[in-house]
């Protein structure tokens, strides 16, 4: 049966981020669905207690480009891999009981190769992040919101007390790669291109 990779979002309770923009995540593999796997995770069957108490979404722009794998020593292989690869980008990466990213200093964020493979998921957060706003986003904007950064000029366009989950999704990506994406997408906002 075929094993998939899949992330989860951590809540903030689960710990101290090495970035404040940045969650914890836990990386697993399982060879159900990930939205299934996640629900058994959320109601303690075989549960990683901290998706159990901190888990608050499935993060399918951290795990969609991998493949499905055949073996399960493949899929851990992956898993780990996977771990590895979001701790160097300022994550800290829970998998197979080891906190990956968690005590190291300097991590490199994703550039615009890396980001390639989850454009979707850019092209529908910009979405998000356009219908949630209170004027038109322009492209660098738009990249400057998804990368969370902060500021009072936020408030200009997003509620700062309840922000959208599209807001600071991809802080571990190079300001200039979202900018360049954002300003290829086709998105609309109310008949305005983002």
């Amino acid at each position: 049966m075929p094993r998939r990779v899949y992330v989860i979002e951590l809540d903030r309770a689960a710990g101290r981020r090495r970035d404040p923009r940045i969650p914890w995540v836990y990386v697993g593999a399982s060879a159900r669905d990930p939205e299934r796997r996640f629900a058994q995770h959320r109601d303690g069957h075989r549960s990683a207690r901290l998706v159990r108490r901190f888990g608050l979404r499935l993060r399918p722009d951290l795990y969609e480009d991998l493949p499905e794998f055949a073996s399960s020593r493949d899929a851990a292989t992956a898993e780990r891999g996977r771990a590895r690869e979001l701790a160097a980008c300022g994550f800290v990466a829970h998998s197979d009981g080891v906190s990956h990213g968690r005590d190291e200093g300097m991590w490199e964020e994703w550039g615009s190769e890396r980001l390639a493979p989850v454009l979707a998921h850019v092209e529908a957060a910009a979405a998000e992040l356009a219908d949630c706003s209170f004027r038109p986003l322009d492209g660098e904007t738009c990249a400057r919101l998804l990368h969370g950064e902060p500021g009072f000029w936020v408030g200009d366009f997003l509620d700062q007390l309840d922000p959208p989950p599209a807001y600071g999704r991809f802080a571990h990506v190079r300001l200039e790669a979202l900018t360049r994406a954002v300003d290829e997408l086709e998105v609309m906002n109310r008949g305005a291109r983002i």
